[in-house]
């Protein structure tokens, strides 16, 4: 019945309202408090198998008669918001027949009379929870406590009592003389204000020597004065469990150094029976480095010093040889944290998450990061922005089953983890993994035929659903390797969109038939280009292949040709003209020419033709035996018959036998426009036109034409 709009009053629960639940055995009235009203007194008529009551408020007084008729069954009370500030040695009367054994209560608590807890004879677990605001101080609740002297207690449960009213709270020896003869297991102090425990509070009392459990986390103890203290902890002969973690208000550091021994250090004798030690966060805001030996360590199994802000562990120290867990996570460590072999033999679970380092110790250390444990079964090391690992890092262990590499910036999975015959759990969630290749499904698959099952943890990784990755994505579904999530991952497809590796492995045969069309189509192009191609070049070789074994060999190196030079040959220069006009070749051109030029050697048909002979052969003769051709065209030459065939000699000679570029010169002679255009298109393609020259009677003229015949750049060979 846990509700705000109910009133805990008669007017809501009547007497005798639940009278007919005979074998109830939890009931729970939470409910708005009415002042004004009364107290409901017989809700409990009827209820002879009530074991728990859950209930927010109290009578005033402490007188509630009606309780006499649980006595036999209540065990279980927690009354969630007492309603009164002060709890006096009455508040609790109703409870002395009573054998209750757990007891908890909330409010807000200013103070606690001695004798308040008297009525409780059989209780073994006691909570106060004060609310924001309580001004109550814990020798005020250890005072109450006293009246349980010479009894057992499981636990003591005091968490957050001090709100308001101490900025600081001592533990005194006054304090604790009221607990003196009290034997609890186990006591609760946390977040409390506590700064200070003086030295001489812990001492062989039944109360010390009783407690197995002690919770002093999340308050404000100075370190220097925690560590007085903790030399007397060797009075607590059954601790079991010690808690210190969280101190937010660490103000020093500590070093000591008793010469016991030729190393110093301090040595500190523990309760011989302590396994459990947590001091995680002592050392935030400041450097800590404690040359420290835990005397007495031999059944300590764990080390808790997580989020501290440097761990230094001498190499020399000999304690805690059977230590089963570590825990040096969100700390920053060095290279020679684990040089300590005495505390990592037995090691069996080692938590090295979210460190920073100076160096990057995982990938290329200059020493293995990890030394020999041969006992380890589980590692942690997620959280470390590793992206690579040094393939060494994990050889020393043998024996090591769960390993989590979750948190970091892998995007392939180490194959040296995959060879490692023990491992049975790896976890790479969130990390920058895309596909896992085949040869690592293969290794992976082969783990389980070998060891029977394995676990791999890879949610929070996006994948690739792709042509490339439908292997991956099959094996998600198909595989015997145990798998998160189902093995159904995000991934991103080929369009960029985001997706699940379930729904496209559910179109496989969609995405197998666009993969494998890509692929043919691709081929089948490929295939009919060469077709093509191949084609094309049997066409060629078919049509050129003289021309193509002639280069070839030339090529390799048969016939190996010479540039034409102008000494192979008689003349320099054959001159044609129209017979009409031979003045100007005999008298201008053929005298002016040597003048510019010594010893240059030039052919006139009427002056070096022979007598007798055949025109046209002695012509063809002339025009082979010639570097250059010059052909002065005036008005009428192509009347000439004769001049037409030397003309269209000259050009066969060029056709046949282009040995020679630019092989033929044109002077234009007092040549009308008109005649100019009847110049047959034949003759021109066979001149550049830089050798049509315009006649000109200036030495710069023949100076040029001169060097247009002796021009020595052939292009071509024979």
């Amino acid at each position: 019945m846990s509700c705000d709009t109910l009133s805990l009053d008669v007017t809501t629960y009547p007497d005798g309202l639940f009278q007919h639940l005979v074998h109830l055995k939890r009931l729970v009235l939470i409910g708005s408090i009415n002042d004004d009203a009364q107290f409901p007194a017989g809700i409990v008529q009827g209820l002879n198998s009530l074991e728990e009551l859950y209930i927010n408020s109290w009578p005033e007084g402490g007188k509630w008669p009606q309780l006499e008729q649980v006595k036999d069954t209540l065990t279980f009370l927690d009354i969630d918001t007492i309603g009164v500030p002060i709890l006096r040695n009455t508040t609790f009367q109703a409870l002395r027949d009573i054998p209750l054994k757990v007891f908890l209560v909330h409010g807000q608590l200013t103070n606690i009379e001695a004798g308040t807890f008297c009525p409780f004879t059989n209780l073994t677990k006691l909570l106060i929870n004060a609310s924001y605001g309580s001004s109550i101080k814990l020798v005020s609740i250890a005072r109450g406590l006293q009246c349980l002297a010479g009894r057992k207690l499981e636990e003591i449960i005091l968490p957050r009592v001090v709100t308001t009213g101490e900025s600081s709270v001592t533990l005194t020896q006054e304090m604790f003389s009221y607990l003196a003869d009290i034997c609890v297991k186990k006591v609760d102090l946390s977040n409390n204000k506590i700064t200070q425990v003086d030295g001489n509070a812990i001492t062989n009392s039944t109360f010390f020597r009783c407690i197995e459990y002690l919770d002093l986390s999340k308050n404000m103890l100075n370190m220097g004065t925690l560590m007085s203290a903790l030399i007397n902890i060797h009075f607590m002969e059954n601790l079991k469990y010690l808690d210190l973690s969280t101190i937010y208000r660490m103000s020093s550091s500590f070093s000591h150094t008793y010469n016991t021994t030729t190393r110093g250090g301090f040595y500190l004798p523990i309760p011989p029976k302590l396994s459990y030690i947590n001091i995680s966060g002592v050392a935030r805001y400041t450097i800590v480095a404690v040359d420290l030996t835990l005397t007495q360590s031999d059944h300590l199994t764990v080390f808790d010093f997580s989020k501290n802000d440097l761990l230094d562990i001498p190499a020399h120290l000999e304690c805690c040889k059977n230590l089963k867990l570590l825990d040096i996570s969100h700390m920053k460590i060095q290279q020679n944290v684990f040089n300590n072999t005495n505390m990592v033999t037995n090691l069996e679970t080692l938590l090295v998450n979210d460190v920073t380092s100076d160096d990057d110790m995982f990938v290329s250390p200059t020493e293995p990061f990890f030394h020999a444990m041969p006992k380890l079964t589980r590692l942690d090391l997620s959280g470390n922005n590793l992206q690579l690992i040094n393939k060494n890092t994990f050889r020393n262990f043998i024996k090591l089953e769960n390993l989590s590499l979750a948190r970091n910036r892998l995007n392939d999975l180490p194959e040296e983890i995959l060879t490692m015959v023990w491992l049975k759990h790896l976890d790479v969630t969130s990390n920058s993994l895309s596909v896992i290749s085949k040869y690592q499904q293969t290794m992976l698959d082969d783990i389980v035929v070998n060891n029977g099952s394995f676990y791999l943890y890879m949610a929070g990784n996006i994948f690739s659903c792709s042509c490339g990755t439908l292997h991956f994505i099959q094996w998600l579904q198909e595989t015997d390797v145990s798998l998160d999530d189902h093995g159904n991952y995000s991934c991103i497809l080929g369009d960029g969109t985001l997706s699940d590796t379930a729904t496209f492995y559910a179109r496989r045969t969609f995405q197998w038939r666009t993969c494998v069309g890509q692929f043919w189509l691709s081929v089948a192009i490929i295939e009919t280009l060469i077709a093509l191609l191949s084609l094309l070049v049997s066409f060629l070789v078919k049509t050129y292949f003289p021309r193509i074994e002639h280069h070839l060999l030339q090529v390799l190196g048969y016939n190996p040709g010479r540039r034409p030079q102008r000494e192979d040959f008689d003349y320099d220069a054959y001159i044609c003209y129209e017979s009409a006009q031979y003045d100007w070749p005999y008298h201008c051109l053929f005298k002016e020419l040597p003048q510019v030029s010594q010893g240059i050697r030039l052919y006139l048909p009427d002056l070096h033709d022979p007598v007798g002979c055949s025109q046209a052969e002695v012509t063809i003769d002339a025009l082979s035996r010639s570097w250059k051709i010059i052909i002065v065209l005036t008005e009428n030459f192509l009347k000439d018959e004769w001049i037409h065939f030397t003309v269209l000699s000259t050009v066969r000679l060029m056709s046949v036998n282009n040995a020679i570029s630019d092989r033929v010169l044109l002077l234009y002679r007092d040549m009308s426009l008109a005649a100019r255009a009847r110049v047959p298109q034949y003759l021109l393609n066979v001149v550049s036109e830089e050798h049509i020259l315009d006649v000109e009677e200036s030495p710069h003229f023949w100076t040029h034409l001169c060097q247009c015949i002796l021009n020595d750049k052939p292009t071509a060979l024979f």
